[in-house]
């Protein structure tokens, strides 16, 4: 089925090349993603379908040269990690926070030579999970250490890998005008806050590890005032437009370990 899978991409565009070899050394079935003139290590181990197959899609995009939808700053700070980054996420075709985890650490292992990251699905590869004790998708590893489990933006990421970001977010608050009300959290209390205080005319900065919360890993929301329902994604989504329509500062500050 991978196989028939890749052929069908391949036949599709005639700069995509499938290449069949034998490695003992990797999980059976996969495939990587990689360009020719550059040491790119991108891996599936599964049949990327379901959620998954927009990873796919992206992985291919950014591998041919395809801008990214992250800030340059954020780029920068990629290609300037230094070390060696084996990354490993355990993932279920049916996740719906899952893509985002492998989208992130498939653009960094597009960006920096030094970062590899391999997609496991669980389903096929139950022995493996069962071993390492995974209790709950996604879970990523980094150099065969837990790193991290649920939804993960590159932002966060980052901030776990570059031990000098909490100081650079130090300084450029600091360089900030003083606000007349800070809103600690960026869940729907915290946006709500916000945006009634910016109404009236009050400077308001918004400080959050992620804005959106724990909405962000609720999929379905029935009780949200107004709402009949929709997902948390949608709605973290929805929340942060309004509250930037009025013009608050949100700051994105990762706790301390």
């Amino acid at each position: 089925e991978m196989l028939e899978l890749l052929q069908d991409i391949s036949s599709m565009s005639n700069l995509i090349t499938l290449t069949q070899v034998e490695d003992e050394s990797v999980r059976k079935p996969s495939f990587s993603i990689s360009r020719a003139d550059s040491d790119m290590n991108i891996r599936f181990a599964g049949i990327p379908m379901g959620h998954e197959f927009t990873s796919l899609v992206l992985a291919l995009l950014q591998a041919g040269g395809h801008p990214p939808k992250v800030d340059d700053a954020a780029i920068e700070q990629i290609k300037a990690l230094q070390g060696n980054f084996k990354f490993v996420s355990y993932i279920s075709l049916s996740c719906q926070n899952c893509p985002d985890v492998v989208q992130a650490l498939n653009l960094m292992a597009v960006l920096n030579p030094s970062i590899s990251h391999t997609m496991v699905d669980g389903a096929l590869f139950q022995q493996e999970v069962e071993s390492k004790k995974i209790m709950a998708v996604p879970t990523v590893s980094l150099n065969d250490e837990v790193f991290g489990q649920g939804r993960m933006t590159v932002e966060e990421i980052l901030a776990k890998l570059d031990k000098n970001a909490g100081a650079r977010q130090a300084e450029k608050i600091t360089a900030k005008q003083a606000f007349d009300l800070l809103v600690v959290g960026g869940g729907p209390a915290g946006s709500s806050a916000a945006i009634y205080a910016a109404r009236k005319g009050i400077r308001t900065g918004v400080v959050a590890e992620r804005f959106g919360g724990q909405v962000l890993d609720t999929m379905g929301i029935e009780n949200f005032i107004s709402v009949k329902e929709t997902e948390g994604p949608k709605l973290a989504a929805a929340l942060e437009e309004h509250v930037k329509g009025y013009d608050v500062d949100i700051m994105n500050l990762q706790r301390a370990e």
